[in-house]
Formats: structure tokens, sequence, C-alpha cells
């Protein structure tokens, strides 16, 4: 009776399954004796079927999607191509010393051929794809270096101008507060002056006022200065936006502002510093105040949002003012930039500085139709 080599290897197939997954778990080393044996039973099914196609019918597709899909699983749980190598090698070991006790000895040779031919070429395949693989990894990895050491260099960029813009405020402020406040003090004399009437009364209470804003803007400068210090503790992000909103009550009045407040999901409490959190909701708020125009509406939007796998408390202030162009998009974060005649362009600065500090993030874009959108995420920690 003629051997056939394919019903040997049919009839074989569940010992040879049974015997490759037995040496994997106990002779290929920790990362295959680490695997669950159901995965193993599976994955070396499919091995013995590929390679029954390849030995009997020199059909190599099977093989082929074999091979992208176990390479693709391997490099990502770490295993080296030798640990793959090695399990080819008992597949080999198992085959050879089957063949030897049952098959006929003329048709050895050509069997042998065939299963080095067979294993010769998954080799090589399952070597091209780790390199492959391996190489696409090692270039993602360099990209996500580069980008943390471009981020990680800017940050220490910011922080050497923050610390330098530090000492100038600090030696500045020594330097303008005193002769400022005399020249309030004289100012504020002059206007209890009864003899100074009409127009020239209407100048030196113009002077004193001027004066004073230039206090508040020097005041403004040492607070952006000085080092952000925190302290944490369980905070309820609605109730604090919603006590800045009753606080700037007047203010929506005075331009007959609409505001809105919508909850989309409940939002749990964070461990936050909610005073300074409050500084950068007032400022957006006080943004969007003087944005928008009479009689118009500011949405405030809170709602929860997964972002690669972290949970967000999230806040959208919109506003229906004029927008801001596109070009200053990446301007407006950045302290002493300003579109307005009145201020020096550190409200916005100073949202950027204390929600980073919280670990979330702000961001402005132009609405589609009228106004800015102010996008604020605080991640949400364990209480």
């Amino acid at each position: 009776m003629e051997f056939s080599f394919s019903t040997f290897l049919n009839t074989y197939r569940p010992l040879i399954v049974r015997k490759w997954v037995e040496k994997l778990h106990t002779e290929s080393g920790e990362q295959y004796a680490a695997r669950p044996v159901e995965e193993l039973l599976q994955t070396i099914t499919r091995a013995v079927d590929a390679n029954y196609q390849v030995l009997v019918h020199e059909n190599y597709d099977a093989i082929n999607i074999f091979i992208d899909k176990i390479t693709d699983m391997r490099l990502k749980a770490g295993f080296l191509l030798s640990d793959v190598q090695r399990a080819f090698e008992l597949y080999r070991m198992i085959l050879t010393s089957l063949l030897i006790s049952d098959a006929p000895q003329k048709d050895l040779p050509e069997i042998f051929k065939r299963l080095n031919l067979c294993l010769a070429y998954t080799m090589h395949r399952f070597s091209d794809h780790f390199q492959d693989m391996h190489q696409e990894k090692i270039i993602q990895q360099n990209k996500e270096l580069e980008q943390k050491v471009k981020k990680r260099t800017a940050a220490l960029q910011e922080s050497e101008r923050m610390a330098y813009i530090g000492q100038i405020t600090a030696s500045l402020s020594h330097e303008i507060r005193n002769p400022l406040s005399s020249v309030k003090m004289n100012l504020q004399i002059l206007s209890t002056n009864k003899k100074i009437t009409g127009n020239d009364k209407r100048r030196v209470d113009i002077c004193v006022s001027e004066v004073i804003r230039l206090e508040q803007i020097l005041n403004q400068l040492l607070d952006f200065a000085k080092p952000l210090l925190l302290n944490f503790k369980p905070c309820n992000i609605c109730h604090i936006v919603n006590s800045y909103i009753e606080l700037l009550e007047i203010k929506f009045k005075e331009k007959n502002l609409k505001v809105v407040t919508t909850l989309e999901n409940e939002l749990p409490l964070i461990m936050a510093d909610g005073e300074k959190l409050g500084q950068a909701f007032i400022n957006i708020l006080i943004n969007a105040i003087e944005s928008s125009d009479p009689f118009g509406k500011i949405n405030v939007t809170f709602k929860k949002i997964i972002k690669q796998n972290h949970e967000y408390a999230t806040i959208l202030f919109e506003d229906e003012g004029p927008g801001f162009n596109q070009k200053d998009k990446e301007k407006i974060f950045k302290p002493f930039f300003t579109t307005k005649t009145k201020g020096v362009g550190l409200g916005l600065a100073n949202v950027k500085r204390i929600i980073e500090a919280h670990n979330g993030f702000v961001r402005a874009q132009k609405r589609k139709f009228k106004g800015a959108l102010f996008l604020i995420m605080i991640p949400i920690g364990n209480i």
C-alpha cells in the first residue's frame, strides 16, 4: 500500500496539535509558558492546518495569513523572533519523530525536503515581518519621543520665560509703584480742591481713574509672575461656575445678556483648587461678556467626556460675539496678546496656566456662524 502524506497528517493531526501545545508550554521559555493553554491550542491548530496546505497542496495562502496575524500578536506581546523560531523547530521535531516511526524509509527524503522547504519559507517570512514591524515600532517610538522632547523643551522655555518675566515684573513694580502712588495721592488732593471745577475737575478725575487702572495692571502682572500654588480639595465644577455666573449678574444685565446653562451629564466631585479654577472661569465669562453684543446669549454646557480612556469634566463656554481671527487662534492664550484697547492680555493666559496646572487643557475655536467657543477639560480622578 502506497504511503499517503495527506492521510498521515490528517490521522496524526490531534496528536501533533496536543504535543506541540504541551512542548510550547514546557520547553519554550517564559513567554510561551505564560500564554493560556486555550489560546495556544487555537493558534497551534491554525498553524498545523496552514502547514498542511503547504506540505500537501503547496498552497501558501493560509500560512501567509497566519504569519501576518501571529507576527503582529507576538510582537505586541514582547516575543522575540527566536521564540517563534523555536516554536516551529518543535513542530519539526514532533513531525520528524512520527514520520520516522510510521512512514516508509524510501519516502522520507522527499517528505523531509517538503517539510524543510515549508519551515524555511515560514522562518524567512516571519523574519521579514518581525523586522518590518519592529522597524515600524521603533519609528513610532522615535516620533513619540521627539514629541515628548518638543513638549518638554517648550515647557522649559516657557518656564524660563516666565521666570524672566517675574524678575522684570518684580523689578519694575518696585520702580513704578512708589512714583505711581505719589502721583495718585497728589491727584486725589487736587480733586478735593474746590477751586478746580468744570473740565479741569473732569481731567483730574480721569487721571485718578487711569492711575488706578495702572495699579490694577501692575497687580495683574505681579500675580501672573508668582508661582502657581494649588490647594487641592474635592470640588463641584458646576457649583463653582454657577457661583461666578451669579457674581457677574450685574454685568450680564448691563448688556441684557441671557445665560443658558445645560447639564448634559452629572459631573462627580473632582480634586482641584476651587479658588484657582474660579479665577479661570471668571476670566472666560468676563471675556464672553466683553465680546458679546447687547441682547445676546452665552451658553454654558457641562458634560463628561471620555478621551483616550480617561474621564474629563468638561465645560463649554459659547458666546455670540465676533469671535476671533483664525490666525490669532494659536496666540490668544499667550501672555500679553490682546486685541482689546484696554488690558494687558493676561486673562486667557492665566486660564491656560491654571487649567494645565490641573492636568487639563483649554481650547478655543470660532463658532460656525457667530461667536467663540472655549472648551475646558479637567480630568476626573479618585476622591
